[in-house]
């Protein structure tokens, strides 16, 4: 019986050990996704930083006093994926952990509801970043050549909350992947305008749509707001605002800025959400800022 119970135990361990998404999330999958912010390699649920600002005093001339921003997660990750040849991808990050009490019903556009299901009771979602038409090139990186549809938001949790899980999902990306319609909220022209059309975002009917294939890899990581207040540049839902993601979107490091191109692809079931664009990824890097 014992060594019933420890065995059972160690099985348990080492599937929590190799998910690579939250338990009790949906999708899953324990196949992983590299990622990195700068020299910080994130291992499943590792605990980050939220970025914030700090002053750096300048002693002798204090009206040169200045405001930086610190936190590796200020900006995007490289990511990293033993892709197949030919094969295209779209990449998620999505924050599970919303309070739904911070979303009102009546500010969101028919495709958001009813509010997407997050990680645990009273919780939605919000989408942080999204990029389509990932493929694999000759000398091993994932490119891309146009925008993102979702410009990159940096985690924000909301003062006081519990940490936060971001999720970085891994598609595979089929034939009939479709841009969502004009009057969807996460429309690449409405996503990146307003922060609340990020919110409610739903990785299962998303993984439903057609041109959406299965999910091969993904990571997450938590972060924790433990201030006691809201900072200034901050939606009062806890993360990331419009004013922020235009700061965040200007990072640079691998990324080669883009020129847009036109969407392609068919309409989906529901109007799939899909978007075809891209950027160039320098060493196998989703750098888009």
């Amino acid at each position: 019986m014992y060594s019933f119970i420890r065995v059972l135990g160690v099985s348990l361990l080492i599937a929590c050990a190799s998910s690579q998404t939250p338990p009790g999330s949906t999708p899953a999958t324990n196949n992983p996704l590299s990622v990195n912010y700068g020299s910080t390699e994130v291992t499943p649920g590792i605990r980050l930083e939220r970025p914030r600002q700090y002053s750096t005093p300048r002693r002798l001339f204090p009206k040169f006093d200045k405001t930086d921003q610190i936190s590796e997660t200020l900006t995007i990750p490289t990511f990293n994926y033993p892709a197949s040849s030919g094969q295209a991808y779209t990449l998620l990050m999505v924050d599970l952990s919303i309070p739904s009490s911070r979303v009102d019903p009546s500010e969101l556009a028919p495709a958001q509801l009813p509010l997407a299901v997050g990680l645990g009771a009273n919780r939605t979602t919000r989408l942080h970043f999204w990029q389509a038409g990932l493929t694999f090139s000759a000398n091993g990186t994932l490119v891309n050549t146009t925008e993102p549809v979702a410009f990159y938001n940096g985690p924000m949790p909301p003062a006081g909350d519990i940490a936060h899980d971001y999720v970085f999902y891994l598609f595979q990306q089929e034939a009939g992947f479709a841009p969502p319609p004009e009057d969807s909220p996460f429309n690449v022209n409405n996503v990146n305008a307003e922060s609340m059309n990020r919110m409610s975002f739903s990785v299962q009917r998303f993984a439903e749509e057609e041109g959406v294939g299965d999910l091969v890899a993904a990571n997450y990581i938590q972060v924790q707001n433990l201030g006691s207040g809201s900072e200034g540049g901050r939606s009062s839902n806890g993360t990331a605002g419009p004013s922020a993601t235009s700061s965040m979107t200007s990072a640079t490091g691998g990324v080669v800025a883009p020129s847009p191109s036109p969407f392609t692809g068919s309409a989906g079931k529901r109007g799939a959400r899909g978007v075809l664009v891209s950027v160039v990824l320098g060493s196998v890097v989703v750098l888009l800022g």
